[in-house]
Parts: structure tokens; C-alpha cells; sequence
């Protein structure tokens, strides 16, 4: 019975003492913090309290812990050597990050819950690669991240840079539809992003064209300029073989008329 009491009375203590520390700034709350493999990552307290003694848990195993009596930190295995605790704020710095180390963690200043941390950590991003299909109408640009990366799929997004509105359009999306009247020549960009970082790839849509269809147009192209000036040539010959015509026929009438002219008779051209 006692067990049952003391067991309530500990909760409705706890209970309180997350509420109180919440208006002090003191978050009972696990807050998520993203961190880069091989690279360090900063976990903050409140730092609202005086500090006597400091706990940090990974889980339920100790990370590294200090009081008034240690002259330093002692940190435990695997983080020997790979953490730097702020004896005077309490935030407690990881560095040389694994995949090993993600984990819920949680600090204690003074024998007090402080905050509770959600450590992720995330593999660099690769450059994302992009492949196309076409149709009559349309360009298919897909936005693939390399099978072999499976750091937190989830926390990646999706964003798109081009020239046509469909792009703006395709918010999140791994893929957009481009019309092929925009013009082969233009370049689109998919960019992937994580709440750490970046990377881009581009291309350009007329890649997406497989070449006899590039060549077929080349030679529609050809065709058209040649009948085209084909053309232009043949309305030039008639155009000036009818000029020509009627110049000779203008010279003839003039040499009739000349010599229907019984003055031109007496008084012959020299």
C-alpha cells in the first residue's frame, strides 16, 4: 500500500517538477537534433539553475557526468575521448559522430531532469541523379537519390529549378512534367535537401531525346531550308525571265515603230 502511495507521489512530483521547469525554460519535451556522420554536434540545457552536478544518459547508459568534487568530467565508453562537456552551461558536445550514437538523450542538473534530446544522425547527402522519358507532348524529369544511400529517407525534400511553371508547381515532388514546346535547350535542376544540408543535379531536356529523334529533326530541318530555298530561287528565275521578256519585247515594238517612220527613211541612225 505504501509501495502504491510513494509510486503515485513520485509521478505527481515529476509531474510538477516538468511543469515548473517548463516556466523556467526547462523542457521535459525530447527535442529533435540532427547531427552529420564524422562530424560534431552541440546538445544545449537551459542552463536556468545553479549547476552542482551534471548527468547525461544515453538512454539509460551514462555518458559523461561531473560534480563539485571531480576536478573533470568523467565520460564513459564508447564516448571516452569524443565528448566535451561546459561544466558551467552543462551542454555536452559529441564529436566524431556514428550511426551508433543516435539515440534518445536526456541530462540531469543537480539531480533535476532538464531537457531531453532526440539525437539523429544522417550520412552526407549524395548528388541525386535524373533521368527522363518523353512523349508526344511531354518530358517525364525523375529526381532519384543512388539506391545505396538509406540514411532517413524520410527527411528528405524534394525541390525543382527550371524555367516553366509545372517546375513551381512540383512542391515535394521526385518528378515533373515538362512540355516539350519549352524548348530542348533549356536546363532543369533537382535539388534534394535534409535539415542539414543540399545537393543539385541538372540537366538538359534535349538529352531526353534519343538521338534518331534529334537526327530526324536535323533532317526535317535540312529539308525545309532546301525547299524552301528551292523555292525562293525558282519565283527569282521566273520573276526575272519575265522581266527579261518584256524588255526584249519593249525593244522589238521600239524598232518596229522606228522603221514604220518614213523620216527615219530619209534620215537613217547613224
Amino acid at each position: 500500500m505504501h509501495a502504491g502511495r510513494d509510486g503515485l507521489l513520485a509521478a505527481g512530483i515529476l509531474g510538477v517538477a516538468c511543469l515548473v521547469l517548463h516556466l523556467d525554460f526547462i523542457s521535459c519535451v525530447s527535442q529533435p537534433i540532427y547531427g552529420t556522420v564524422n562530424m560534431s554536434v552541440t546538445l544545449y540545457t537551459s542552463g536556468s539553475i545553479p549547476i552542482k552536478e551534471i548527468m547525461w544518459r544515453k538512454k539509460k547508459d551514462k555518458v559523461v557526468e561531473w560534480d563539485e568534487e571531480f576536478l573533470k568530467p568523467r565520460a564513459y565508453p564508447p564516448f571516452v575521448d569524443r565528448v566535451h562537456l561546459d561544466v558551467t552551461s552543462g551542454n555536452l558536445t559529441i564529436f566524431n559522430l556514428t550511426s551508433s550514437d543516435e539515440e534518445d538523450y536526456e541530462v540531469e542538473l543537480s539531480s533535476i531532469t532538464d531537457t531531453k534530446f532526440t539525437l539523429y544522425v544522417i550520412e552526407p547527402l549524395p548528388f541525386p541523379t535524373l533521368n527522363c522519358t518523353f512523349t508526344a507532348e511531354n518530358i517525364i524529369v525523375r529526381c532519384r537519390i543512388p539506391e545505396t544511400y538509406s540514411s532517413h529517407i524520410n527527411l528528405i525534400k524534394y525541390s525543382w529549378n527550371c524555367f516553366s511553371e509545372q517546375c513551381q508547381n512540383s512542391t515535394n515532388s521526385s518528378e515533373v512534367s515538362i512540355k516539350r514546346e519549352s524548348g530542348l535547350s533549356q536546363e532543369i535542376q533537382c535539388i534534394i535537401s535534409n535539415p542539414l544540408s543540399k545537393q543539385a543535379s541538372s540537366l538538359v531536356l534535349a538529352t531526353c531525346v534519343p538521338d534518331n529523334s534529334r537526327h530526324r529533326f536535323v533532317i526535317i530541318t535540312a529539308v525545309l531550308f532546301v525547299v524552301i530555298l528551292a523555292m525562293f530561287v525558282l519565283l527569282y528565275r521566273r520573276d526575272f525571265m519575265k522581266r527579261g521578256g518584256e524588255r526584249d519585247r519593249t525593244e522589238k515594238e521600239a524598232i518596229n515603230d522606228r522603221n514604220s517612220d518614213p523620216r527615219s527613211r530619209l534620215h537613217p541612225a547613224p
